[in-house]
Parts: C-alpha cells; sequence; structure tokens
C-alpha cells in the first residue's frame, strides 16, 4: 500500500499519553516533534481551544481527553493525554476506559488510536507500580492497539547508583565513580521488577522502552519510535507512523532495512 492511501485511509497517527503529572510527558511530545513550542489544542471537534481555558479547567480539576494536541513544527501526529485518572479519580479513568474502547473500535478509521504510551518516571523507583498503574493494566482493554511502557527520567537512578558506592570507591577518582555509579545504576534498570509486575496482570504493555538523558538528546525518542513500530501489528500503521515521523531518518532507514 502506498503512503498516500494510507494517509488516506488512515489520517494522522494518533497515541494517547498516559502516566502521573511530572513523568515527563510534555517533553517526549516535543522531542518527538522536534519541538520547543506547546502544541496547539482542538477540541474533539477540531475547533481550536484558548489554552487559558483549558489552563482553568485544570485548575479545577476538569481534564478533557477527547483534546487533540497538534504540535505544528509535525502536524500529522495527534496526541491525547489522559490526565486526571492518574490521580485517583474514579469518574475519569472510567472516562479514559469509555474513549480508549471507543477509539480502538471505531469504524472511522481516521479517529482510531494507533498506539498508548504509558509512562512511568524512575526518579520514583520505588514507587513505580501504583494504584493507577495497577487499575490500567487490570481493567482497561485496549484491543488491538499496543500499549509501549515507558520508563522516563531512568537517568534519575545515576543518584541512587552513586549512593550505592562502596566507602572505598568513593575515594576513587570523579571519572571512575561516575562510571561506577552508572554500573549501578544500569544493575537497578536490569533488575526492575516492574515489567514483570505488569506482564502478569489482565491487560499487559506489549513491550517497554528505557528513555534518559531527554533534554540533551533525541536517542531516546528515536527508541521508543523504534519500540512502537515494532508494537504496531499492522503494516500499514508501521508505514504510517515512520512516514510521520519525518524529522527522524534513523526510525525510517531502520525500518527500510527491515521490509
Amino acid at each position: 500500500m502506498q503512503v498516500d492511501s494510507i494517509r488516506k485511509k488512515f489520517g494522522r497517527f494518533r497515541i494517547l499519553i498516559v502516566g502521573r503529572a511530572n513523568a515527563g510527558k510534555t517533553t517526549i511530545l516535543k522531542q518527538i516533534c522536534n519541538s520547543t513550542e506547546d502544541p496547539v489544542i482542538y477540541d474533539g471537534h477540531g475547533k481550536k481551544v484558548n489554552p487559558e481555558k483549558i489552563q482553568e479547567s485544570r485548575e479545577r480539576g476538569i481534564h478533557e481527553i477527547e483534546n487533540e494536541l497538534v504540535f505544528r513544527s509535525n502536524p500529522n501526529f495527534i496526541f491525547h493525554d489522559s490526565q486526571g485518572f492518574e490521580a485517583g479519580s474514579i469518574e475519569e479513568f472510567e472516562q479514559m476506559k469509555h474513549f480508549v474502547s471507543d477509539r480502538a473500535k471505531t469504524t472511522f478509521l481516521k479517529r482510531r488510536i494507533h498506539a498508548i504510551w504509558y509512562c512511568i518516571p524512575m526518579d520514583q523507583y520505588h514507587r513505580a507500580v501504583l494504584a493507577a498503574e495497577e487499575k490500567f493494566f487490570d481493567q482497561c482493554d485496549t484491543g488491538s492497539v499496543p500499549v509501549v511502557l515507558v520508563f522516563t527520567k531512568c537517568d534519575a537512578l545515576l543518584v541512587q547508583g552513586m549512593a550505592a558506592l562502596t566507602d572505598e570507591e568513593k575515594q576513587l577518582p570523579q571519572e571512575v565513580r561516575v562510571t561506577k555509579g552508572q554500573h549501578n545504576a544500569n544493575i537497578l534498570l536490569r533488575e526492575n521488577p516492574t515489567w514483570e509486575k505488569v506482564q502478569r496482570m489482565k491487560y499487559p504493555p506489549k513491550i517497554y522502552v528505557e528513555l534518559k538523558d531527554l533534554h540533551q538528546s533525541d536517542e531516546g525518542c528515536t527508541h521508543l519510535l523504534e519500540k512502537t513500530v515494532v508494537a504496531l501489528d499492522e503494516e500499514a500503521l508501521q508505514m504510517l507512523l515512520v512516514t510521520t515521523q519525518c524529522t527522524n531518518m534513523m526510525v525510517c532507514i531502520k525500518c527500510a532495512l527491515q521490509r
């Protein structure tokens, strides 16, 4: 199927991003779209929404998952933000479940969501899976829409890795200390029990990716895109994502080589 035909059939690539506050969601979206600006927000009917009204609603605890976030730098992505249910709101969790069910199964293909990114920050390593995560992976049936578990802020584990240095190692030159601290941090990542825990739940994620140093490099987002391509079952959707991510040639090249 040609790219033009794919776009005509599916429209733009649509992603639901999920995660508690300060999980790095905004940073990820800006990196993906190569943007320093905030997204333009549209309501579910395509009408532009005043950002001030959005902020006022959030301050009152009202969140609208139907809103579409679009970056001028790459308008071929449409993002939805689940913000709200992670704080423990039963009503907003049910709204999110309805949104996922509706957008995963709708016959209007241009309104379907194609992937879900669930972000868990590793700066809260010992609290990685909270009630919100358990609720999502136990109760939210995403159908054929793949969930990518995104471990964000993995560089924060370096602090824990440095704290685990022995008294003898702490006397070593700084460069050596950092290397050993990073080694300890990598061990923490490898031994991270979160993936195994959510895999035992009723609706587990399909794949995971670990992100770090997002403010310094776009390499992490390249990995996220690559993992999302792998998670997609339909070749047409894989091509839609690859061609949508026009600013990331590495993803395009790798996908082309695999075809």
